[in-house]
């Protein structure tokens, strides 16, 4: 295990994380590969040697369940649950996390959980198709993280 001193969380050195929003948990639970061929391909990306493991904190579970109730409605926890069970999924609880120097522009605060904790988590990717969340990759490459949709995450580390 190293250390990472910026945050004082171990983390393992064979592995990067990965944060996924709402909807695309949502095509994983739904595993429908011809709606959502790019979607399921990012998350294959992601279980393969177990390079990456899913960032989940308290803000972006919430996201999950919020998301969740609009149709079609779907229930993350057993699938969460079950990633972080074998090693998938990683969850780091808020007092792990130190927002303090986060600073994002033009981004709603109600929306900030995914970003703001993944920077916080020092992850390598937020992986989404929503245009708000990808026109802020200028701003949060300074931490580290790089927001792209599914397609462009295949294309980088497939």
């Amino acid at each position: 295990m190293g250390q990472n001193a910026a945050q004082g969380i171990k983390v393992a050195a064979s592995y990067r994380l990965v944060a996924f929003n709402a909807l695309m948990l949502r095509a994983l639970l739904l595993g429908d590969n011809k709606t959502f061929p790019n979607e399921l391909g990012a998350f294959r990306i992601t279980f393969r040697g177990r390079r990456f493991r899913i960032l989940l904190t308290d803000g972006i579970l919430s996201e999950h369940l919020t998301e969740a109730l609009k149709p079609p409605q779907f229930q993350p926890l057993p699938t969460l649950n079950r990633l972080s069970n074998i090693g998938r999924a990683i969850y780091f609880a808020d007092n792990q996390l130190d927002r303090t120097s986060i600073e994002l522009e033009g981004f709603p605060r109600e929306h900030q959980a995914f970003v703001a904790d993944a920077m916080a988590a020092r992850a390598s990717y937020l992986i989404t198709n929503r245009q708000p969340w990808l026109d802020l990759s200028p701003q949060t490459g300074r931490y580290g993280l790089r927001i792209v949709t599914p397609e462009r995450f295949v294309e980088l580390e497939g």
